[in-house]
């Protein structure tokens, strides 16, 4: 997808383990290599899909009335790399599709060191405490929302989506991913508490007519909090523990971030159980789902989509002479943001959705609404026409249509037609110069082409005189301009242009007007040619430089300036 954008890895897990008969099942399973090759990648599948993980002891104590379980974050022993004999597979989700197509699944031996059981006032999820990802943790925020796909000031109430596209709700005050469809899911909404960094807010969530705080404990626990907001970047006390809840920042592209700000980057992972877990820096499970960078800002109210004309007004698009070839790469770009939209059942979408940005003749609605019923097609193709997995899928179908009508799709649609289309004036006397139409015939500041400035504000059939001189003939030729073998020439209209007085009549196109004449050329008349004839201005200070028609060829008898002086 020619779209450089970045959103969280939606779907992953509803597509990770599906076979697909596709290049890189067959690089993993072909037969052609052997039955010694497919014994070593039977194994080397069976050694990526399987994880050993230890679950520590982990304690956090809050004042409350509730025993609970505080689960604790697992951690592999090793990390998992895609072998090399799979290097058609685009990454760790499509090497993992193609072990399944010999039935080999993700598998998870957990050692543990045991089970703390503590009193807290809302039971959280405690995993590992968090880790600091490097100092000076600044959100990626812009400087306006405007074109953005959700404004945190302004975007109203929303889902907020895991890499499973599936909302995230209250679960016994624990956050976790909707386990059934519904259409009445309590919102989120971004707020902006006092004490907060500009682009800093609480992430709180309308639950049982209560605001719940989306708050991270220094323990590592995460969880839902109903006793109010740290009122800003520092730590609340809340018995032996404390938490925060003023971390959350919005990227453009609608992706949460959450630090604080010259400290700590928080990173999340979605757990077996479907639970929001604090992460690691670089701890990936199988079974766990990680959040790189966040959550998606699902709006519930999304912002309407964007106009993206391929040329300005009174400009169409036509294909480049000669054409380019158009390309597609699936959902994702050779810059590396192949993970906001990965393969998943979306690929021939994607790239149906690149052809049309590459084709001048399509417009950037229309390419972005075929898109979109594409992927909903898909949809309903794969998980029929209703139930869970049906469900995420239409919400991440839905996400990557605001993201390709968002301001960064805008770009991408510009960046196809420069690439592969011109922009041409509806009407075809004149010439496109950015976003206007030009007459570069006559227009002093578009003279012969867009943005050439003619000093003397002489402009004539696209040719430009920097040296204004009074018209002469063959007869009563003078110097003009720089001097040397430049002569004042009579044009039709009465002017005088400055020439080349040595410039040969051979060749020179005979003409009635500087109209009949090519652009940035002139017709002289009354010249020691006998005849009227286009010329440029070029050796004596006009637009162009060294033309071939008119310079550099062998001498003839007659010249603009001198009938019979010059001879082979």
């Amino acid at each position: 997808m020619h779209l450089p954008l970045q959103l969280v890895p939606l779907l992953a897990g509803l597509a990770y383990a599906k076979c697909a008969a596709d290049n890189c099942a067959r690089a993993v399973t072909g037969t052609r290599r052997g039955d010694e090759f497919q014994t070593t990648a039977k194994s080397a599948c069976s050694s990526f899909m399987q994880d050993t993980v230890t679950v520590p002891v982990t304690t956090v104590t809050v004042t409350a009335t509730t025993a609970v379980a505080a689960a604790a974050e697992s951690q592999p022993t090793t990390s998992k790399t895609v072998p090399s004999f799979a290097s058609a597979c685009s990454g760790a989700a499509r090497y993992a599709s193609a072990c399944s197509c010999w039935g080999i699944t993700s598998t998870t031996v957990t050692v543990s060191e045991g089970t703390a059981y503590v009193t807290v006032t809302t039971t959280s999820t405690s995993s590992s405490a968090p880790t600091q990802t490097g100092p000076g943790y600044n959100p990626s925020t812009p400087t306006s929302y405007a074109g953005c796909q959700y404004d945190p000031a302004s975007g109203g109430p929303f889902e907020l989506l895991s890499p499973n596209a599936l909302p995230l709700v209250n679960k016994n005050s624990k956050i976790a991913e909707a386990t059934e469809v519904s259409d009445t899911l309590d919102p989120w909404s971004f707020v902006a508490p006092a004490g907060a960094p500009a682009g800093v807010y609480d992430l709180v969530l309308t639950s049982g007519g209560k605001s719940l705080f989306f708050a991270i404990f220094k323990s590592g626990a995460v969880g839902l909090v109903d006793t109010g907001s740290s009122e800003g970047q520092k730590w609340v006390p809340s018995g032996s523990d404390s938490y925060i809840t003023t971390v959350w920042s919005v990227q453009c592209d609608g992706v949460t971030t959450a630090g604080i700000i010259g400290g700590e980057q928080f990173s999340f992972a979605i757990n077996d159980n479907g639970e929001v877990v604090l992460s690691n820096q670089g701890a990936l499970k199988t079974r766990d789902i990680p959040v790189p960078k966040g959550f998606y800002v699902y709006p519930k109210n999304p912002p309407a989509p964007l106009n993206g004309p391929r040329c300005p007004n009174a400009q169409h698009a036509a294909f480049k002479s000669p054409p380019t070839t158009p390309t597609a790469n699936g959902c994702g770009t050779d810059t590396g943001a192949g993970y906001f939209v990965p393969e998943l059942d979306f690929h021939d979408c994607c790239d149906g959705h690149d052809f049309c940005y590459d084709d001048c003749s399509k417009g950037f609605g229309p390419c972005n609404d075929v898109f979109h019923t594409c992927m909903l097609n898909k949809c309903t193709a794969e998980y029929g026409s209703s139930g869970i997995k049906h469900w995420a899928c239409e919400k991440a179908a839905n996400t990557y249509y605001y993201a390709v009508s968002s301001s960064k799709g805008v770009d991408a649609f510009n960046a196809a037609t420069k690439d592969y289309c011109d922009c041409k004036c509806d009407d075809a006397t004149k010439t496109a110069c950015e976003d206007k139409c030009v007459d570069a015939k006559n227009d002093p500041e578009n003279c012969g082409s867009c943005f050439f400035h003619c000093p003397t504000g002489k402009c004539t059939n696209g040719a430009c005189s920097f040296n204004s001189c009074t018209g002469q003939t063959c007869s009563t030729f003078g110097p003009c301009g720089p001097g040397g073998s430049c002569v004042c020439a009579s044009i039709t209209g009465g002017t005088g242009f400055c020439v080349d007085g040595n410039t040969p009549c051979s060749g020179l196109a005979d003409c009635a007007d500087s109209s009949g004449c090519p652009l940035g050329s002139v017709c002289a008349v009354g010249t020691c040619c006998g005849r009227n004839v286009c010329i440029t201005t070029d050796q004596c200070g006009g637009f162009q430089s060294s033309p071939k028609m008119f310079f550099g060829r062998s001498w003839e008898n007659g010249t603009i300036a001198s009938k019979g002086t010059w001879v082979e």
